[in-house]
């Protein structure tokens, strides 16, 4: 059985973590608040209602954090889908495409809810690549815990211990290596290296692709 390969998205597949700081801060503006940089960066690939509470300093079950959360989804749809295709990391739709003809299961694995992954993976001309999407809502409970990962890996029909889950933050990690799955790091979002590495990661990789280096003998080529 061939390794599954369980992407993230923001910062991982697509380098939408720049505009999606430009979201926040205007919806966090609108609210009458500030936030800098590194507590927006913080937030991103987080839960939308559970970072916009954060940042609104508000209970997470607060209407209002709901309500900035659809406000960021539709500043998100407005500002940066049309952009999402200039915005793929250059290698990720020729990895994805080698993968999948070495036989490799490919799911990805979001802290967006399933609406918003569909939408930016369309926009960006990924969705075909992937058999199952494991979104926020889906499960229990969302990143950092296993649940989202174990979905997918049910949903492709692969056991955990045969999954490899890649993200650039240290949720991601933390996810895989609750799940019982390898765990690999890219170096273009928003942990640094040193902190995926800290968190558990087998490896991390300056790029997808170097990291296609490490994933493609995975399996042979059929």
């Amino acid at each position: 059985m061939n390794t599954a390969v369980l992407f993230d998205v923001d910062g991982t597949l697509v380098d939408t973590p720049a505009g999606m700081t430009t979201v926040l801060r205007r919806v966090v503006a609108e609210h009458g608040g500030a936030a800098d940089e590194p507590r927006l960066r913080a937030t991103v690939g987080r839960p939308l209602v559970a970072s916009l509470a954060l940042l609104l300093d508000l209970p997470a079950d607060h209407p209002d954090a709901a309500r900035a959360a659809d406000r960021a989804r539709a500043l998100f749809t407005e500002l940066v889908i049309p952009s999402a295709a200039d915005l793929v990391f250059p290698g990720v739709p020729e990895l994805l495409a080698d993968l999948r003809e070495h036989g490799h299961p490919l799911a990805v694995v979001t802290s967006k809810v399933r609406r918003s992954a569909v939408e930016l993976l369309e926009a960006a001309g990924l969705l075909p690549h992937f058999d199952v999407l494991s979104c926020h809502g889906m499960a229990e409970r969302g990143k950092p815990h296993p649940d989202l990962a174990l979905l997918a890996a049910d949903g492709l029909g692969v056991p955990p211990g045969r999954c490899a889950v890649v993200g650039d933050a240290v949720d991601d990690v933390l996810m895989a290596r609750a799940a019982g799955m390898d765990a690999l790091g890219v170096a273009t979002g928003v942990a640094t290296p040193d902190e995926l590495l800290t968190a558990g990661a087998r490896a991390v990789h300056p790029d997808v692709v170097r990291l296609g280096e490490a994933l493609l003998p995975l399996a042979p080529r059929r």
